[in-house]
């Protein structure tokens, strides 16, 4: 997923992606869709940690 640099949505993704998941022992944020919305989800478990109306 790309989004207009210097965006908010831009910036706090950046800022996000790679880091551990806090919800499984494995898994890293990683851009991807949650429920039809754009969202950083781990890579292992699927879980959201941040979506974007």
């Amino acid at each position: 997923m790309q989004y207009a640099e210097g965006t908010d949505e831009a910036v706090l993704f950046g800022r996000l992606m790679g880091a551990t998941c806090d919800f499984c022992a494995d898994g890293q944020l990683a851009s991807g869709e949650y429920k039809g919305n754009t969202a950083m989800v781990c890579d292992t478990c699927g879980t959201p940690a941040v979506q974007v109306w």
